[in-house]
């Protein structure tokens, strides 16, 4: 066994501050991010709401969003992320377009339905 002093070397993760620029409607503190990849600026949510005999459901919950500075980033610009079954979905304008022109499609087929129960009930309109 050598009795010579040994090195080796380390990498070491060192962190600064970053400034960057902050869009107008970003209203996310941007707690989370520790890099840059990290970080996403997010909008006001919106969301639906309705009452029912278990208490309020909320659904729908929509915001503009971009990650700037994400590596496998699709879209440059703003997207908008829908949460859709517990899960995030990010759309460009075009698909959020087709999503609520299929979401209106389904919603008259709710109103439909209701429609038939009331017959089947005996509670025509």
């Amino acid at each position: 066994m050598s009795t010579e002093p040994r090195s080796v070397v380390v990498n070491v993760l060192t962190t600064k501050a970053l400034e960057i620029d902050e869009p107008d409607w970003c209203v996310d503190p941007h707690g989370g991010a520790q890099f840059r990849p990290d970080l996403t600026h997010n909008g006001p949510e919106i969301a639906a709401s309705f009452e029912t005999s278990l208490g309020i459901v909320t659904y729908l919950r929509a915001w503009i969003s971009h990650a700037p500075y994400a590596a496998l980033a699709d879209e440059p610009l703003p997207i908008v992320a829908v949460e859709l079954d517990a899960e995030v979905v990010t759309l460009d304008p075009a698909s959020l377009r087709a999503f609520t022109a299929t979401t209106r499609a389904h919603l008259d087929a709710l109103d439909r339905l209701a429609d038939e129960a009331e017959h089947i009930r005996g509670e025509a309109r």
